[in-house]
């Protein structure tokens, strides 16, 4: 109830959201895609998913990805034009070292640390130049938890992830544009972010403002995320 109540606040046009649950909506009034729910070793409750997308906006259609258990695509059509909203997670540090990690659509264990993650960079370069070819005339909004803070400081990722997660962004035409310092609605600027939203630079060049916010706690106390929104 205390994530609703923080969505209903924000009242975001479109929403990315990763590790969610279907009972996470911000309305009736928003339509939704999701990827497919994963079953295994690494076992998801019921309803639970690694990425949703919400638009106001109603969504025209669902766009196949490399990896639908984790990357979900939606057409929208909305007042500046066509759009594809792809939210996406790239693996963190230790997937797949010591613990199984369900990446594309295998059982991964094994591998050392931070492999999957430059791995999932590459396959992302690859799909997200395929969508700009395939859909020349849509805006493209990449966001999701990228595993990798980009503002300079050394936080969280690795110098080899933050050049090579540029480098491709930069051979899709794409800007990052949380990169730097992030300020606030309510407490100063943010702590380094690892959730990032990434536009073709037409969209990015329309960007007036890139605003965050601490997720909050619920009336006991309890932490909504370890993330910012």
């Amino acid at each position: 109830n205390a994530i609703l109540a923080r969505m209903r606040t924000i009242n975001a046009d479109v929403w990315i959201l990763t590790e969610t649950n279907a009972c996470v909506t911000p309305g009736t009034d928003y339509h939704g895609l999701s990827s497919t729910p994963i079953d295994g070793p690494e076992r998801y409750a019921p309803g639970e998913n690694r990425t949703t997308i919400w638009s106001r906006f109603p969504i025209k259609r669902s766009v196949a990805t490399h990896d639908p258990e984790t990357a979900v695509c939606a057409e929208i059509e909305h007042p500046g034009g066509l759009a594809l909203i792809y939210g996406t997670i790239i693996p963190y540090h230790a997937a797949g070292t010591k613990y199984q990690y369900r990446y594309e659509g295998v059982n991964v264990v094994g591998r050392k640390g931070w492999e999957l993650h430059y791995e999932s960079i590459q396959h992302h370069g690859v799909e997200w130049q395929r969508l700009r070819k395939e859909f020349p005339d849509h805006s493209l909004c990449v966001a999701g938890d990228l595993n990798q803070n980009r503002d300079g400081r050394r936080w969280y990722g690795t110098k080899t992830g933050r050049e090579q997660l540029g480098k491709t962004l930069g051979a899709a035409g794409l800007v990052c544009v949380t990169e730097g310092e992030i300020e606030s609605t309510e407490e100063g600027i943010l702590n380094p972010t690892i959730d990032h939203i990434c536009l073709d630079q037409a969209f990015a060049a329309r960007v007036s403002s890139v605003r965050g916010w601490m997720p909050g706690v619920t009336p006991k106390g309890r932490r909504l995320s370890d993330h910012t929104g």
